[in-house]
C-alpha cells in the first residue's frame, strides 16, 4: 500500500517565524525605550500557532504574554516555567483552584474575584499576581472607573494578592480619537485618585495595536499590548502603523495545476 502521507502538498501554509521576530524589533524601535512589550497571543496567537509563535516572541524579547482564557495559559506554561503570562478574562469560579499550578496573573474587574483569589491563594499559602482591569467605556470587563480606588484598596488589602499590574481598553481608537482621549482621561483620573499607588513597580496599559498611533509616551503608562500588528495585520493606515513597516507572517501557497488560454470574450 503506498504512503500517500509523501505526496506533496497542492496548498499550504507559511508561518515565517524570522518576519514575526523582525516585526516585534521593528515595532520596539518605534516605541518609547522604556515601553515593555506584552505579546497577546489569543486564540492560537491568531492561528498563527501558539507555541512557535511565542517561543519566537520571547527569544526576540517579549516582556508579557497576554492570553484569553486558562486552557491557553496552560498551553503556553508548557513551553517552560518562568515566562511571564496575564490572562486577560475573568476566570471562572471552578478554574480558580487550577490558576495556581500554570503561574499566570489574573485580571481583576470585582470585589468577589478579590475575595475568591485570595481564599485560593491563601489556601495554598502561595501570592497571587493579578492587574486591575479599569473600564474606561468600552463596556466590557473592568471596574467602572469611578469605583475603581475602592478596588484597588480592596485588591492591597488582600493578604495574599499582588498587584502587578493596571490597565485598560480602548473602544475604538482607530476611528475615534475624541473618545480615546476621553478614555484616557478616565483612566488617569481612576489612578490619581488611588491612594499610595506606586505606578513605577506596575505594568501600566492602555494601547494596544490600534491605538499606537495615539499612544501617551508622558505619563505612567509603561506597555503596549501587541497581538494583530505583530503579525503583520495592520488594523489601519496610520502613520505609525505604516512607518513600522510590518510584514505578514502568514502566506498561502499553492502549485499551479493548469495554464490555460481562452478565446476573447468567450
Amino acid at each position: 500500500m503506498s504512503n500517500t502521507s509523501r505526496l506533496p502538498l497542492r496548498c499550504w501554509a507559511e508561518i515565517d517565524l524570522a518576519v514575526l521576530e523582525r516585526n516585534l524589533r521593528l515595532i520596539r524601535a518605534s516605541l518609547p525605550a522604556h515601553m515593555r512589550y506584552v505579546a497577546v497571543v489569543k486564540a492560537d496567537a491568531y492561528g498563527h500557532g501558539l507555541h512557535q509563535t511565542a517561543a519566537r516572541l520571547m527569544h526576540a524579547g517579549a516582556d508579557l504574554f497576554a492570553v484569553a482564557n486558562l486552557a491557553e495559559a496552560a498551553a503556553l506554561r508548557e513551553l517552560g516555567p518562568g515566562w511571564p503570562i496575564l490572562l486577560l478574562s475573568p476566570l471562572l469560579p471552578d478554574e480558580d483552584r487550577h490558576v495556581l499550578d500554570y503561574d499566570v496573573a489574573v485580571t481583576i474587574s470585582s470585589a468577589d474575584e478579590v475575595d475568591r483569589l485570595d481564599a485560593v491563594a491563601r489556601a495554598a499559602n502561595r501570592e497571587l499576581a493579578v492587574h486591575l482591569k479599569i473600564d474606561t467605556g468600552m463596556g466590557r470587563l473592568g471596574v467602572w472607573h469611578e469605583h475603581a480606588p475602592a478596588l484597588y484598596q480592596k485588591i492591597v488589602a488582600a493578604t495574599h494578592l499582588r498587584l502587578a499590574g493596571v490597565f485598560t481598553h480602548f473602544s475604538s481608537p482607530d476611528d475615534d480619537p475624541v473618545f480615546t482621549a476621553e478614555q484616557r482621561r478616565r483612566f488617569l483620573a481612576a489612578l490619581q485618585a488611588c491612594p499610595d499607588i506606586d505606578l513605577s513597580t506596575l505594568f501600566v496599559h492602555a494601547d494596544n495595536s490600534a491605538g499606537l498611533e495615539t499612544i501617551e509616551v508622558a505619563g505612567p503608562f509603561n506597555a503596549v499590548r501587541v497581538g494583530l500588528l505583530q503579525f503583520g495585520i495592520l488594523p489601519h493606515s496610520a502613520s505609525l502603523l505604516s512607518e513600522v513597516h510590518a510584514e505578514p507572517v502568514f502566506s498561502f501557497r499553492t502549485r499551479v495545476g493548469l495554464v490555460k488560454q481562452l478565446p476573447a470574450g468567450s
